[in-house]
């Protein structure tokens, strides 16, 4: 018979983890979001564009960019200004590194006859690089799906704006016709994993960019190295954020299967940290380049609370402003 405590302790874990969440909360959950969600990013790029530390130090530079030539020739032909016209980006996937799986979803405002009419005019004249696609609205009419080739990648992405406020995008064209179809439903978005949607309506609304995941799904990518993957598979939940003003303020919290085990994890990263700081303050007596790295790691503090291993650091507007400079 099997044991169903493993999936009480993970339903725990999640929960611990809405819970340790500030009291500002997100609450609802996107209605593009994929079923089999388990790990989960979400931009609030208005919020961020909007942060004194983002203006001061890095809208000069993405201004720039696009300004360029090209670039700015194409968000002209499509009347779309990200400065202005995005508002946030979410990241889900289930886990793992397939990379048929997971889905973007883009909020802000689209025009949507100009991207038709470019994405037209580009399958006409480069009809390998850019497939339309229609599937069914399930009201009678349809909705399209651009499958659009990347230049040395094997894997297309696939395309589609089911209304003027939303884009989706994905490697898996079943993730976004699910997503489309979700446009008209009437009924509530709802994960498999209840306690991870808890996890998700608990995150703080005010964090700009804000993380939440199953320490085991994000241990499926055999990507990461090894030991990094051993850490995550002891992790039943994973969750935390940033959140940009004058300074940078960071913020993860890690739910262990055990309180001993988060008292391990915290011992591990606080030995970490003493070491780090030591070796690289050494190397910033030869190097002054490296000091502001120094203060970000004497910024960091690690705690646990039960089986919770909490972690924080704030970076102040000095030292992000010598990391950029490279002083």
């Amino acid at each position: 018979m099997l044991s169903h405590r493993p999936f009480a302790r993970l339903a725990l874990a999640l929960v611990t983890l809405a819970a340790l969440a500030a009291p500002v909360r997100a609450g609802v959950l996107d209605r593009y979001l994929p079923d089999d969600s388990e790990v989960v990013v979400t931009v609030n790029v208005k919020g961020l564009l909007d942060s004194p530390v983002v203006k001061n130090n890095l809208l000069p530079q993405f201004k720039a960019i696009l300004e360029e030539e090209e670039v700015a020739a194409i968000l002209k032909d499509l009347n779309f200004d990200p400065l202005k016209d995005l508002d946030t980006i979410l990241v889900a996937a289930p886990g793992g590194n397939d990379q048929d799986k997971g889905l973007v979803i883009v909020h802000g405002r689209f025009d949507l006859e100009r991207f038709h009419k470019l994405a037209d005019q580009a399958a006409k004249d480069h009809p390998h690089n850019l497939k339309i696609h229609e599937v069914n609205d399930g009201k009678g009419g349809k909705l399209r799906v651009y499958e659009v080739g990347i230049p040395g990648q094997d894997v297309p992405l696939f395309v589609a704006l089911p209304n003027g406020k939303t884009l989706l995008l994905s490697p898996g064209k079943d993730y976004v016709v699910d997503a489309l179809r979700k446009e008209f439903s009437t009924e509530k978005p709802a994960l498999k994993n209840k306690e991870f949607q808890t996890a998700l309506e608990g995150q703080d609304a005010k964090q700009h960019i804000a993380f939440a995941a199953v320490g085991p799904a994000l241990a499926r990518n055999d990507s990461l190295p090894e030991q990094v993957r051993a850490v995550l598979r002891n992790l039943d939940a994973l969750g935390g954020g940033l959140t940009f003003g004058e300074d940078i303020k960071i913020e993860v919290v890690g739910v262990a299967k055990t309180v001993q085990e988060a008292r391990d994890l915290s011992k591990t990263v606080n030995d970490g940290l003493t070491t780090g700081i030591a070796l690289l303050g050494l190397a910033a007596s030869g190097n002054p380049e490296l000091q502001p790295a120094v203060d970000v790691l004497k910024s960091v503090r690690c705690s646990t609370k039960d089986k919770a291993v909490i972690i924080k650091a704030q970076i102040s507007s000095d030292v992000i402003e010598k990391l950029l400079k490279g002083d």
